[in-house]
């Protein structure tokens, strides 16, 4: 029993090393979903951006959420022409419906790049999905 528990260490070390590395940008700070309700109910003056297609936003995003597409895939010009129209003094908070986060916080990173304080970026932690899963409301948009 005695001999077991380095190798019960090691392991559990391995896990969390492995946990640690699969966040995305680990660089880039996050906010929970909790976090960032609370903050919207007392009113804060925040910009949060939806990084979802225009589908997934119009079927449901978090009140107040303005909407850049981030697809990877095309060409940046006009997304980074959206993010420099963002006010540079506000808390700018990203959210997709990745569990890692992934979408979020390389528009984060991509928002640090273009000259945001990366005191002021903030990617949503467990995105749309645990927002939901906590059964927050989202708004879908009017037909």
């Amino acid at each position: 029993m005695i001999l077991m528990l380095p190798f019960i260490s090691i392991i559990i070390g391995f896990s969390s090393a492995l946990a640690k590395e699969d966040i995305v940008l680990p660089n880039i700070p996050r906010i929970t979903a909790e976090e960032l309700r609370q903050m919207i109910d007392k009113g804060a003056d925040l910009v949060i951006i939806d990084t979802r297609d225009s589908g997934s936003y119009e079927a449901g995003h978090i009140k107040g959420a303005i909407n850049i597409y981030y697809d990877p895939t095309a060409d940046p010009t006009e997304r980074q022409m959206m993010l420099m129209a963002l006010p540079m003094d506000k808390l700018l908070v990203t959210y997709c419906d990745c569990t890692d986060d992934a979408n979020s916080a390389k528009m984060a990173d991509e928002l640090y790049k273009l000259g945001y304080d990366r005191d002021k970026l903030k990617a949503l932690a467990g995105g749309s999905l645990k927002w939901v899963e906590l059964k927050y409301p989202m708004v879908a948009k009017q037909q």
